[in-house]
Parts: C-alpha cells; sequence; structure tokens
C-alpha cells in the first residue's frame, strides 16, 4: 500500500475499521487523512509490526477519533492534528527534519498522545525558530488532550535561543494574558532525558493544566508556567545530574499551584518566580502556592524576582505561599556547599505580602530571617533510585503546619495522614515504592 492509497482507504473508512500497514516505507507528498471514527469505535492504522512500517512524509488528520499505533516516523515523517479523539500511539519518531514534529491545532478536541519515543532532533542545530518537538495549540475552552508515557530524549540545543521547546501548549493568538477559561489538558508521568532546546522544555500558555508525575534528567531547561493561570504542577522528579543550566519550574501568571515535587541539583533554580512587566510580556506571579516540596542541593532553590533585560525593575511576585518545603542544601556528591542559597532575592526586593509557614532548610537563608521558614538539621536518606526521604530521626516527620486539605498525598502517591511530613516524601519510604520514571517504563515498548 502506498500512501495515496492509504489516504483512499481512510476516505472510505468506516467507525471500527482498521487499517495494517505492511512492513516498508511509506513516502510521498502529504497524506491527508480524512474520515470520521467514535469514541468507541475509531478508525486506527496501525503497523502489522510494531515500528517496521516507516513514514518518511508528512500527515494531515482532519477528522475525528482516528489513531496511529506503532509507526516509525523518519525524514519528513510529521503529524498535524486538526480534529477530536484523535490518538498517536506507541509510535517513534527519529531524526526527523521538520521543525514540528507533531502539531495538534487550536478546533482538536481530547487528543491522546502516549507510549511513544521522540528522539534525536538534529534539525535544531541548523534551523531558526520554530522548531517545537511537540506544539499544541488551545482556546482553553475544555481541550482535554492527554499526553503520557512518552519518552523525549536527545533533543539538542537549538540554533538561537527560543523556538526549540520540546512540548509547547499555547493558547491560540499567543497572548500575553489568556482570556479566563480552562484547557484541562493532562500532561503526565513522561520522561525527559538531555531535552536541551532551549530554556524552556515544556512551554505552558495556556490556562487550568495538570502536569505530574514526569521526570527530567539532564536537560539544559525548565518546565516554565510562561502564560496564563491556575496551572498545577505536581509530584514531579527533576534531576540536574550535572547540567550546569538544569532549572526545575519557573512560573508567572495567578493561581500556580507547585506541590510534591523533588528538585534535586539544579545549576539554574529549584523554582523560579518572575517579576512583572509593565507591558505584561512577563504577567506578575499572584497567589502561587509552593508547598510540599524537597530541594536538594539547587542553587538556588528558589530564585525570587527574576527578570528579562529589557526590564530590570518589575512588579515583584505578590500573595504568594511557601508552606512545608524542605530545603536540603548540601548533597552528597558535592563536598563544598558553602555557595548555596536557599532564596535568592534578585533585585534585594521583597515580595508583597507573602506567608512563609512550616519550611525548614539547612543552610544559609539567602535572605532577612523571618516567621515560618527556621533553620536546623535535616536527616535524609538518599535511595538508590534517587528519592531523598526523610530519615528515621527527622525533625521533618510529622511536623508540617497549617492545614491544606486538598495535599492528600505525597510525590509517591502515599497518603499524607493526619499528621503530614515536611516536604515531598512521607516517612516510612521503599526504594520499591516507585519514584522517578525510567527507559523502561515509558515509550514504544512500555
Amino acid at each position: 500500500m502506498t500512501l495515496s492509497e492509504l489516504e483512499a482507504r481512510v476516505a472510505n473508512a468506516q467507525p471500527g475499521d482498521v487499517i495494517a500497514l505492511a512492513d516498508g516505507v511509506y513516502d510521498g507528498e502529504r497524506c491527508k487523512l480524512a474520515a470520521r471514527g467514535t469514541a468507541d469505535h475509531p478508525i486506527v492504522i496501525r503497523a502489522e509490526n510494531m515500528g517496521r512500517a516507516v513514514v518518511k512524509a508528512p500527515l494531515l488528520v482532519v477528522g475525528d477519533y482516528i489513531s496511529f499505533v506503532g509507526l516509525h516516523f523518519v525524514e519528513k515523517g510529521s503529524v498535524e492534528i486538526r480534529g477530536r479523539g484523535c490518538r498517536i500511539s506507541r509510535c517513534v519518531m527519529t531524526d526527523v527534519q521538520v521543525g514540528k514534529w507533531i502539531r495538534v491545532r487550536a478546533e482538536s478536541r481530547e487528543v491522546e498522545i502516549d507510549r511513544c519515543r521522540f528522539e534525536n532532533k538534529t534539525n535544531n542545530l541548523e534551523e531558526t525558530r520554530g522548531c517545537q518537538l511537540m506544539q499544541v495549540y488551545v482556546q482553553n475552552q475544555g481541550e482535554r488532550h492527554h499526553v503520557h508515557h512518552n519518552y523525549f530524549v536527545d533533543v539538542p540545543d537549538g540554533k538561537e535561543s527560543n523556538g526549540y521547546e520540546t512540548l509547547q501548549l499555547i493558547t491560540e493568538g499567543n497572548p500575553y494574558d489568556p482570556e479566563p477559561g480552562d484547557c484541562e489538558t493532562v500532561i503526565e508521568y513522561n520522561l525527559f532525558e538531555r531535552c536541551n532546546g532551549e530554556a524552556e522544555i515544556i512551554s505552558v500558555k495556556s490556562n487550568g493544566n495538570i502536569l505530574r508525575r514526569n521526570t527530567f534528567r539532564d536537560c539544559r531547561g525548565a518546565l516554565v508556567l510562561r502564560h496564563g493561570d491556575g496551572n498545577v504542577v505536581s509530584e514531579n522528579f527533576f534531576f540536574g545530574e550535572g547540567e550546569r543550566r538544569a532549572g526545575g519550574v519557573r512560573l508567572q501568571g495567578a493561581d500556580q499551584v507547585v506541590v510534591n515535587n523533588l528538585f534535586h541539583s539544579l545549576n539554574a533554580f529549584g523554582v523560579g518566580m518572575m517579576d512583572g512587566a509593565s507591558d505584561d510580556l512577563y504577567v506578575r506571579v499572584e497567589r502561587a502556592l509552593i508547598a510540599f516540596n524537597t530541594f536538594v542541593g539547587c542553587s538556588p532553590a528558589m530564585d525570587v524576582g527574576l527578570n528579562h533585560s529589557r526590564y530590570p525593575n518589575g512588579t515583584a511576585p505578590k500573595d504568594c505561599v511557601i508552606a512545608n518545603n524542605a530545603f536540603v542544601l548540601g548533597r552528597p556528591d558535592v563536598q563544598e556547599t558553602s555557595g548555596l542559597k536557599t532564596v535568592r532575592l534578585v533585585q534585594d526586593d521583597e515580595p508583597v505580602n507573602w506567608t512563609w509557614e512550616g519550611n525548614v532548610t539547612d543552610g544559609d537563608l539567602g535572605m532577612p530571617a523571618r516567621d515560618g521558614i527556621k533553620t536546623g538539621k535535616v536527616d535524609m536518606d538518599y535511595l538508590p533510585n534517587g528519592v531523598v526521604a526523610p530519615g528515621e530521626s527527622s525533625g521533618l516527620i510529622g511536623n508540617a503546619e497549617g492545614d491544606y486539605p486538598d495535599i492528600t498525598t505525597d510525590v509517591l502517591g502515599h497518603s499524607r495522614g493526619e499528621r503530614k511530613t515536611i516536604g515531598c516524601v512521607e516517612f516510612p519510604t521503599e526504594m520499591e515504592d516507585g519514584g522517578p520514571l525510567t527507559a523502561a517504563d515509558v515509550g514504544s515498548g512500555w
């Protein structure tokens, strides 16, 4: 079967039809696949043998409930989706030579991208901007896309400084401050390794999304809440692993939530918070909740008042709650930690009307002392899988302060119980309880 024959087959397909692609290479001009399956009976285009149907041309999907399973995309083999309920599952994209490998248009709804492997995006080295590996446009009208159990690996540094996000979730028109309305997209259980395209590994420019249980290793960038409000970042693992520009979560906008995350050995920052700019290019951080996170050997753990060179004196973050975080400045793999700071106030400007509650640090506070963050010894266990948990004698156990009824579990999914522990992990914890993702947990072979 050729791509032209596939286009004709799909045009005549009925809900529930399965179209199998034999082993071989599928090349040609852009292939438009237009059909309508249903939620219960999608139209499925699948490889007879996983990974052996090799697609070298771009695919345009215009329709509903059309699924791809087990295809291998190379050369110009990209996918653009305009529809509802479409799915890309157990596929591999290797060194595809177009800027955007997957593009979901704003009119789409409930698109699922799962258990795929995206690897070796070498065209970042040659192309100028517009090179987001996966770009999802939305209108913040309950799109409910789902991106999960994927493996993103070896995304090189971009030729320029901007436009090389590994995953971008962006409101149509890219307003600096999107209008009210939630997208409700979930990005979870994805592994990012050596995703170095630019400073934003995941860039969220949308409202009301959940980013949870992802793992970042040796990546030159951060998860960034760039535009939009009301996003939740929870139960993620960030490991610097020697990358000097590795970061955790950077945010701006209102009502952002960062809870139950582990930030480990990040040389840029654990959590970075932006000052607001006069033209709203950077919207002031307001009413953020930063709670029950563990920061280990980050430099600094929190960077407050980050700014663009064009806006050196913006509006400081306002009305935020910083609660029950464990700041561990020492690292077992680094002997010299004297330069590490718990908090860096970039302009030496005090945040406006912040609440500090139940936080503990074992090192240099980095700012004037205040109620709600105390300095003391923090006894931690370093498990082989990378989880950093309180040891038996730790003063973190059961000593969280305040009432946070929505935070009922920890980073591993364990119940917090009535007396919550400071930091992202409840006591006791064993290595087999789970933790950071590995390549065996995600991708097309999962």
